[in-house]
């Protein structure tokens, strides 16, 4: 299983190496988002999937190796520019206690406030917007603590929206939601990236679903990237015996035409 790399990356790691006191979980990872595509991570529990993601927006600085955006050192763009550039949704959000949803989704616009760009009637309608998209204009007065764990991810969700960066790093946004809502909310990211032509990266875990939306997967196990490639020509019954242990059959999905995840 090889890599390609990919020849329009707006961001790029470059011999990569993430650590957590000391001990490498990612180690020298080269890999290119490809600019406009909808790429997805997936590997099995562990296998360093977060981490990579924390480092790719500069949220955990490398122990070694680089990130570049557009050219640039990720680690030289100052923090607020950069939330301008790339949002990210982590596994684990914690609102501050007593905030709205309205609140806290317009806390996305913080990135574009400055001495001279106080709120506007934009920042107002692209909030409405967001939480619009995610479902969630109805709960706009309620409490976060007082939601669902299904109705807080869309909140997170419209926060990250709402923030309206050309990159969106999402860890596992599907976390929590029902099955109508994991389809709903995926179908939106693939609206943006084709509509609106935003980047998006994602982790998930099913496996089905990463093969129907993602444009390229990113394959990672033990710490590196395994393979990558267009989910027709990357998943293969071997792939998934050697990286996830499992012993599957894969169909043409009659719906998307992707490959469909059968176990045996």
């Amino acid at each position: 299983m090889t890599a390609s790399p990919h020849t329009t990356a707006r961001l790029r790691a470059q011999g990569l190496t993430l650590s957590y006191a000391g001990k490498p979980v990612c180690a020298d990872i080269s890999l290119g988002i490809g600019d406009g595509k909808f790429t997805v991570i997936i590997g099995p529990n562990g296998c360093g999937k977060s981490t990579l993601l924390r480092g790719l927006c500069n949220l955990l600085p490398p122990s070694s190796g680089t990130v570049v955006l557009d050219g640039q050192d990720i680690a030289q763009i100052p923090t607020r520019q950069l939330a301008c550039r790339i949002g990210l949704l982590p596994q684990s959000a914690q609102a501050p206690s007593g905030i709205t949803v309205a609140d806290l989704v317009a806390r996305g616009r913080y990135p574009h406030q400055g001495p001279f760009r106080q709120w506007s009637r934009q920042d107002a309608e692209v909030v409405a917007g967001a939480m619009a998209a995610t479902g969630v204009a109805d709960l706009a007065e309620r409490d976060v603590e007082a939601l669902s764990g299904g109705q807080r991810q869309r909140v997170w969700v419209a926060l990250v929206l709402a923030q309206e960066t050309p990159l969106l790093l999402l860890d596992e946004p599907t976390t929590y939601l029902d099955i109508a809502h994991q389809l709903e909310l995926l179908s939106l990211l693939r609206r943006l990236n084709r509509d609106q032509g935003r980047t998006i990266v994602a982790v998930l875990h099913d496996l089905n679903q990463a093969c129907r939306y993602a444009d390229h997967l990113v394959v990672m196990a033990g710490g590196q990237v395994v393979a990558e490639g267009a989910p027709s020509a990357l998943m293969t019954p071997a792939l998934l015996r050697d990286v996830f242990g499992l012993d599957a059959i894969i169909l043409d999905d009659p719906v998307s035409h992707t490959p469909l995840i059968v176990p045996r």
